[in-house]
């Protein structure tokens, strides 16, 4: 079946001089003389150097830019696509000039561009988050759309706001690959954190509303990236020696029993970019007060990762940051 169109959306990409510069009738009697020839390759051509400038190539290239090679490269797929979509045949049948039928070339360019493209990081945390969504804490609450929840709580879904997305934003990520400005990805348990963060301040989530949280809350400070299906299953554990993970454990239990609620509230708040004022506010305190559960919380940490080594210290203060913001909560204050 071809493919349906709205021509109106298809010009848009046209430069107005080209719409009626060419013939028609040439292009179908070469189509029926010898299929995709010279002058069909010349109008895809110019279509894919035009419509490729609209698409990252990190997503949509099979190189890192759109160069000529990768452009001859999506040429070759459209072609094919025509041909074995039957979509050569469509345009000639319903083109009423030769600037609809380089309108409905475009259009191919762009639904080959769809069908080739690469999963993206929001894409891949988006299935890993199902995934552990279907293991306690959590528990599935309906089927169609799916929706979730933590095992036990029953209270009456409410909208997201933008509290919850800066809070996932501020939870600790792993390191980019140097293509963006912040790594999407983040380790198992950081996940953990990010979907208790999100149940609690929200209640029940549906999937739509999942996938929406985590674009708007990742795709702020990173760009657009593409990810193997096993790009964040990492820990960063890993990087510890078992002796120094154990130590990383004993010291993150012994930090989060120690800080206090308002110590905690004021770490969280720093953290996710909240001012003096906001946190102060949140608390119930003066910002003189709030200032003082801020130096007593850097004091307490401070006095458990001194003479520690750098990959500890570094491992401990982000999970202490995820914990402290998975705390205070995502809603609105």
């Amino acid at each position: 079946m071809a493919d349906e169109v709205d021509v109106g959306d298809l010009l848009e990409e046209l430069d107005l001089d080209d719409i009626g510069t060419g013939d028609l009738e040439i292009l179908i009697e070469e189509y029926e003389r010898q299929g995709v020839g010279p002058r069909w390759l010349q109008e895809i051509q110019t279509a894919a150097s035009r419509v490729v400038r609209k698409y990252s190539p990190s997503i949509y290239a099979r190189s890192a830019a759109w160069d000529d090679e990768a452009v001859s490269d999506l040429v070759q797929d459209v072609v094919e696509r025509i041909l074995t979509k039957g979509q050569a045949e469509y345009i000639c049948d319903v083109a009423n000039d030769f600037g609809h039928a380089r309108a409905l070339i475009y259009r191919q360019v762009r639904m080959t561009l769809i069908d080739r493209r690469q999963r993206t990081s929001v894409d891949n945390l988006f299935d890993r988050a199902v995934d552990r969504l279907g293991e306690p804490p959590f528990e599935r609450v309906k089927e169609k759309p799916r929706s979730w929840r933590i095992a036990g709580h029953s209270l009456e879904a409410t909208p997201y706001t933008r509290r919850l997305t800066a809070s996932l934003a501020a939870l600790p990520r792993l390191p980019g690959n140097g293509t963006q400005r912040a790594s999407p990805i983040w380790t198992t348990v950081t996940l953990t954190d990010a979907l208790v963060l999100i149940c609690n301040a929200v209640s029940e989530v549906e999937e739509l509303d999942l996938r929406k949280i985590l674009d708007e809350s990742l795709t702020v400070f990173a760009t657009a990236e593409v990810v193997s299906n096993e790009a964040g299953s990492d820990e960063r554990s890993g990087e510890l020696d078992p002796s120094d993970l154990i130590m990383a454990n004993e010291l993150i239990e012994r930090l989060d029993a120690a800080l206090t609620k308002e110590e905690s509230t004021v770490l969280a708040g720093k953290w996710i970019g909240d001012s003096d004022g906001d946190i102060a506010g949140r608390l119930g305190v003066s910002r003189p007060t709030a200032a003082k559960h801020k130096a007593s919380a850097f004091t307490k940490i401070q006095d458990e990762l001194t003479s520690q080594k750098e990959a500890v210290v570094g491992y401990v203060l982000e999970r202490v940051q995820s914990i402290v913001i998975t705390k205070a909560g995502g809603g609105t204050p």
